[in-house]
C-alpha cells in the first residue's frame, strides 16, 4: 500500500469515527446482559448459490427498501423521538439504554457459557482492533498455548477478529504470521486511483444493481480469508473454540456480537473500515468494522456467560505529543483518532478482569514496514508472559501443576507410517491362526 492509500485511509477512518455519538459507561453498574452462545441449530446450506452475489442482492433490497416512504406510524414514532429534554437520572438512565453497548445478534437468548467449568473459571478473550498493531494477539495466543491456559470462548474486533477467528477454527498461528502480507495484499489490492477510475466500468456491468459506498467491495479479502480455513469449517457455528465478532451496524449506530452465519464474511464485516471497505450486509443489518464502537470487546467478551474476561488492548497508549506533529493533516487525523480509541477503550476496560496491553508504540495501524509484524508479535509474547502469574492466580492455578487441554490444530494431516510393537501371540485363537 502507497503512502497516499495510507494516508487517505487513516484520515477516513478517523473522520468516520466522529460520524456515531459515543456514550459513556464509566462507573455504569454491570447488569446481567442478554446471553448467546454458538448455535446448535441444523439448516440446509445451499451449496449453488454464490455468497459474493447474494450478498450484493441483499444490499440491494436493503437500498431499495430504505427509499420507501416510512409508514404513518414510523413517523410518529421518528417525531416523538426528536425534541426530547433530558432531566432527571430516570430520564437519562432511559436515554443510555437505547443504544446498549453490545447487542447480540441474532438476538434470540440460547444457553450462556457457564461460569465454572472443570472446576475453574470459564475463560473468554477479548481480542481488540488495531490494524498491524493487532498482529500482537499472535504473540498473546502462542504464549496462552504454551502454557496450557485454557480458552473457552474469544471474542473479536477488527484485526481481533482476524487473529481470534483463524485461531478458533483450527489454523496454527504459525500459519496465520506467515499469510498476513497475502491479507494485507487482498484487503487493498489495488492503488486507490486506479481503483477509482474502474469504478464506472463496474457500473457498465451492472446498471441496476445498488451497492454500498466502498472503494472496494472486499470480495478478494473474503475469499482470501475463505482460503484459509481448515476442511470443515465455514460457518462461526463450526469454529473449535466457540467465537463471535463484534461489527457496527450503520442504521442504528450499535455495536453488535455476531454468532452465527458465514465465518470469513462475519470476519470481514467486523474489519471493513470505512470507505475503504463496502459495508457489509448481513440480514437486515449494515455492518462495519466493529472499532468504531467497541474496539476492545470487553462487554461483548463478558456477555458470553464466562467466568473470567481477559482482554488485549492494542491501541496506542495516549501519551502527550509535541505541536510540530499537527503541522500535517495527517498528524492531526493520526491524533483524533487515537483519542476516539482511547475513549471507547475507556468504556470496555471495566468490564475486563485482566487486560494484556502489549507495548506496540511507534507501530502504525497501517504499516507496511516488513519488521512491524514481528515487532508486535514479540510484544504481545512479552506482554503475556507478564501476565501469566495474575492469570493463574485468577484461575486459581498453581504456577508448578498447570495444565488443561491442549490445543490441538491440525490441517489436511496425513497418515505416512504405521507400526505396532507388542506381544506376537496375543492368544490361543491367534497363535492358532497365525
Amino acid at each position: 500500500m502507497d503512502s497516499r492509500c495510507k494516508n487517505f485511509s487513516i484520515l477516513a477512518l478517523s473522520l468516520s469515527l466522529f460520524c456515531i455519538p459515543v456514550e459513556y459507561a464509566s462507573g455504569q453498574v454491570l447488569e446481567a446482559p442478554p446471553v448467546l452462545q454458538r448455535s446448535t441449530d441444523i439448516h440446509v446450506v445451499n451449496e449453488n448459490e454464490r455468497p459474493d452475489k447474494l450478498e450484493r442482492v441483499t444490499a440491494d433490497r436493503q437500498i431499495r427498501e430504505s427509499m420507501q416512504e416510512p409508514s404513518e406510524k414510523e413517523a410518529k414514532s421518528i417525531i416523538e423521538r426528536e425534541g426530547q429534554v433530558v432531566v432527571s437520572p430516570d430520564e437519562k438512565n432511559a436515554c443510555s439504554k437505547l443504544a446498549p453497548v453490545v447487542v447480540p445478534y441474532p438476538s434470540d437468548s440460547r444457553k450462556p457459557l457457564t461460569a465454572w467449568k472443570e472446576n475453574r473459571k470459564t475463560v473468554a478473550l477479548a481480542l481488540g482492533g488495531g490494524g498491524a498493531r493487532g498482529l500482537a494477539h499472535i504473540g498473546v495466543l502462542k504464549v496462552l498455548q504454551e502454557n496450557n491456559i485454557p480458552i473457552d470462548y474469544i471474542v473479536g474486533t477488527s484485526m481481533g477478529s482476524i487473529i481470534g477467528g483463524l485461531y478458533a477454527a483450527g489454523v496454527p498461528l504459525d500459519d496465520i504470521q506467515s499469510h498476513i502480507a497475502e491479507f494485507r495484499h487482498a484487503y487493498t489490492p489495488e492503488p486507490i486511483p486506479l481503483k477509482l477510475l474502474a469504478k464506472p466500468l463496474w457500473k457498465i456491468r451492472h446498471p441496476l444493481l445498488m451497492h454500498y459506498s466502498g472503494v472496494w467491495s472486499g470480495g478478494r479479502f473474503d475469499k482470501c480469508l475463505a482460503k484459509e480455513l481448515p476442511p470443515g469449517v465455514e460457518n462461526v457455528e463450526d469454529t473449535r473454540i466457540p467465537f463471535s465478532a463484534v461489527a457496527t451496524n450503520l442504521e442504528d449506530g450499535k455495536a453488535y456480537r455476531i454468532s452465527t452465519g458465514k465465518l470469513s464474511t462475519v470476519m470481514r464485516a467486523s474489519s471493513s473500515i470505512p470507505p475503504l471497505l463496502q459495508p457489509v450486509a448481513i440480514g437486515d443489518k449494515i455492518f462495519v468494522d466493529g472499532g468504531v464502537r467497541a474496539n476492545m470487546p470487553a462487554y461483548a467478551a463478558r456477555d458470553t456467560g464466562a467466568g473470567l474476561v481477559i482482554g488485549v488492548l492494542v491501541d496506542q497508549p495516549l501519551t502527550r505529543v509535541p505541536a510540530k506533529e499537527f503541522r500535517k493533516s495527517l498528524g492531526v487525523a493520526s491524533r483524533l483518532l487515537d483519542v476516539v480509541l482511547d475513549t471507547g477503550d475507556e468504556r470496555q476496560i471495566p468490564y475486563a478482569d485482566l487486560v494484556i496491553r502489549p507495548d506496540i508504540r511507534d507501530i502504525p495501524i497501517l504499516s507496511k514496514d516488513p519488521a512491524d509484524p514481528e515487532r508486535a508479535i514479540a510484544a504481545g509474547e512479552e506482554a503475556a508472559r507478564k501476565a501469566l502469574p495474575e492469570i493463574r492466580r485468577l484461575l486459581s492455578i498453581p504456577p508448578a501443576t498447570a495444565s488443561a487441554p491442549v490445543q490441538l490444530h491440525l490441517r489436511n494431516a496425513k497418515i505416512k507410517s504405521h507400526s505396532v510393537k507388542g506381544l506376537k501371540q496375543l492368544s490361543r485363537s491367534s497363535s492358532h491362526e497365525q
